[in-house]
C-alpha cells in the first residue's frame, strides 16, 4: 500500500474566511430507532452516564430524546415519536446515524447571520430560550447529504437544552467512570461522493473560516481513498472529509450502505488510552484487529514512548510518531450499527501530536478491507 500524505493540498488551497467564532464541538445528534437499546449501549459498553432526556411529554415535539455524556463529550439519541416526524423520514432514507453536529460558538445570532451571508442554507431559525440559571441560543444550516450544524451559545448554567430534564438520579445502574475515560471529541470524519471532496472542503473554508491542514491518497492493493483535513483556526476541531478513488473503496461502501454522504467516524480523546480500551473490551466492544507483525516493527518506528509495547500488543493499540516529541496512539471499534457505516475511534496524543496516524494507515485499512471480505463487498 502506498500513502501520500502532505500538509500542503495537490490543489489551491481555498482562502479560508473569518472565524465565526467555534469554540468546540458542544454535541452530535444520532437518530435511531430504538433509544433504548443505544442508550444502553452507551451507558454499559462505553461507559457514559445518561445526563438528560426529553420527549413529547417535555416539549419536544415529534420526537424522545435521551443525552449521555462523558467528560465534555454530549451524544444525543433520538427516536421519532410519530411516524410523521422528520427523525421517521431521515431514517427512512438512511441507516441509524448522525443527523446532527452541533458546535459552539460565541454569538449563535452573529454566527448564523454570517453564515446567511455566505451563503449557507439555514434549515431551523434562530431560538432564543431563558432559564433561571441561564439562557440557550440555536439555529442550525444544512451541511453534506442530510447531515446539519446546528450553532448554539450558552450563558450561565441552563439545563441541556429546552424540552430536556436534566438527570439527577446518579443510582448504581449508572457507569463506575474508573473504568474508560473520555475527555473530548477529537474529531469527526466525513464520506462524499468522488468528486465533492473539494466541494466541501470549500464549504468549511468559506462558511467557518477552517484551513486545509492535511492531504491523503491512500491506494492499497485492492482499493483507495483521498482524505483532506479542514481545521479550526484555533486548531480544536478537525473534520476530515474523504471521497473514494475506487468503486470498490471502503468510503463507497459506507456511501451505499448510508445512501448518500454521512459520519464515518468519531473520535473519542482519552488520558490513558490502555485502561479505557482493556475496560471497552471487558464490556463488549468489539475493535478492528491488528496483524502481529505489526508489533514487531512498532518499537524501531516510534520508540522512545512512554507506554510499554507489550500492552500496546496486548489491548491491539496502533502508535505512530509525528516528531521528535509527539506521537498518537489509537484504535478503531468495529461498525457500531448493522450496516458498515458509523465507528468510533479512540485516540491518545502525546506532546503537540494533531495528526491522524499516518503511519497506521496501512494496519488501518487493511484491518477494514479484511471486514469488507468478511462482508463479501470486496
Amino acid at each position: 500500500m502506498s500513502v501520500a500524505t502532505t500538509a500542503e493540498p495537490k490543489h489551491a488551497e481555498p482562502v479560508a474566511g473569518p472565524d465565526i467564532g467555534i469554540i468546540r464541538v458542544h454535541h452530535v445528534n444520532f437518530y435511531v430507532n430504538d433509544i433504548g437499546d443505544w442508550a444502553n449501549y452507551f451507558v454499559h459498553r462505553m461507559n457514559f452516564r445518561e445526563v438528560a432526556h426529553g420527549g413529547p411529554y417535555s416539549g419536544k415535539g415529534d420526537r424522545v430524546c435521551r443525552v449521555v455524556g462523558h467528560g465534555r463529550i454530549r451524544f444525543i439519541l433520538t427516536q421519532a415519536a410519530y411516524r410523521e416526524s422528520v427523525v421517521a423520514g431521515f431514517l427512512r432514507k438512511h441507516p441509524q446515524g448522525v443527523a446532527d453536529i452541533a458546535f459552539l460558538v460565541h454569538d449563535a445570532p452573529l454566527a448564523i447571520e454570517e453564515c446567511a451571508k455566505r451563503g449557507a442554507k439555514v434549515v431551523a431559525d434562530l431560538e432564543t430560550h431563558h432559564f433561571e440559571k441561564g439562557r440557550i441560543r440555536f439555529g442550525s444550516i444544512a451541511a453534506y447529504g442530510d447531515v446539519t450544524h446546528t450553532l448554539v451559545d450558552v450563558q450561565g448554567e441552563p439545563p441541556f437544552g429546552p424540552g430536556y430534564h436534566d438527570t439527577l438520579d446518579r443510582s448504581l445502574t449508572q457507569p463506575d467512570h474508573t473504568g474508560a475515560t473520555f475527555a473530548i471529541v477529537d474529531h469527526m470524519v466525513a464520506n462524499v461522493p468522488a468528486g465533492e471532496m473539494d466541494k466541501w472542503v470549500e464549504f468549511y473554508s468559506h462558511m467557518f473560516g477552517f484551513k486545509q491542514t492535511r492531504h491523503f491518497d491512500i491506494v492499497t492493493k485492492r482499493s483507495a481513498l483521498m482524505s483532506k483535513v479542514m481545521t479550526a483556526q484555533h486548531g480544536y476541531i478537525q473534520l476530515p472529509i474523504n471521497e473514494p478513488s475506487t468503486q470498490n473503496s471502503q468510503i463507497q461502501e459506507y456511501l451505499n450502505a448510508n445512501n448518500g454522504p454521512g459520519v464515518q467516524h468519531i473520535a473519542l480523546l482519552t488520558k490513558s488510552i490502555i485502561s479505557t480500551i482493556e475496560d471497552l473490551r471487558r464490556r463488549g466492544i468489539e475493535f478492528l484487529s491488528v496483524p502481529d507483525e505489526y508489533y514487531r516493527a512498532a518499537p524501531e518506528r516510534v520508540s522512545p514512548i512512554e507506554e510499554s509495547f507489550d500492552d500496546l500488543e496486548r489491548c491491539g493499540i496502533l502508535v505512530d510518531r509525528e516528531d521528535a516529541e509527539g506521537y498518537l496512539l489509537q484504535l478503531f471499534t468495529k461498525p457500531v450499527f448493522a450496516e458498515p457505516t458509523l465507528f468510533f475511534e479512540v485516540i491518545q496524543r502525546h506532546g503537540l501530536a494533531r495528526g491522524f496516524g499516518e503511519g497506521n494507515f496501512r494496519a488501518l485499512f487493511e484491518a477494514i478491507e479484511r471486514e469488507q471480505i468478511r462482508r463479501g463487498s470486496l
